[in-house]
């Protein structure tokens, strides 16, 4: 299997996928956790800045429209099963990778915590392809609308692990929590 790591453009904190966090970028933060899992063939940077590198992942250029679901749908179409993992999501660790591995029985599972679906800490594999192709052919665009109309698989996940970074203040937060010096 492999990993795919999406990293977006931020309106509220810029540049926020190189800024450093325990020591390295947190986009190589992310990708060493995956890497050191030995779970992935590849790990895939997938962002329309095509500037922004990671030391673990090779980075391919996001062209699609701009919001996640399409992103999330062409990788879908590219590569029929993968991890999907934010790429602003420093607190991931091998055991909730490995906890999300253990529930995947080939259809696609996600991570959810209270009525909150994480697309970007799922694993989609073809038995979504279908549903989201015509989910989308709709009009619709929300991912977290389609995992919950689709009753998508998911297991309960530790809020704390499925935050991501979106404001200065994260940042501060997560280099204190993470015990960064």
């Amino acid at each position: 299997m492999i990993a795919i790591i999406f990293a977006k453009n931020s309106q509220r904190l810029q540049n926020k996928h190189n800024m450093e966090l325990c020591g390295e970028k947190m986009i190589d933060r992310i990708s060493r956790i995956l890497s050191e899992t030995g779970r992935f063939s590849n790990i895939i940077l997938f962002t329309k800045n095509f500037s922004l590198k990671s030391k673990f992942a090779v980075t391919e250029e996001d062209d699609t429209n701009g919001i996640l679901f399409d992103s999330i749908l062409y990788c879908l179409e590219k590569y029929h099963e993968f991890l999907a993992i934010g790429g602003d999501m420093p607190y991931i660790d091998k055991k909730s990778i490995e906890n999300i591995f253990d529930n995947y029985k080939g259809n696609s599972v996600a991570y959810k915590s209270g009525n909150f679906y994480q697309p970007l800490f799922a694993v989609y594999s073809r038995d979504v392809e279908q549903p989201m192709l015509k989910y989308r052919k709709e009009g619709n665009g929300s991912i977290r609308k389609f995992m919950d109309e689709y009753s998508m698989l998911f297991i309960e996940g530790d809020q704390e692990k499925l935050k991501s970074i979106n404001t200065e203040e994260d940042l501060i937060d997560a280099r204190k929590n993470l015990r960064c010096p």
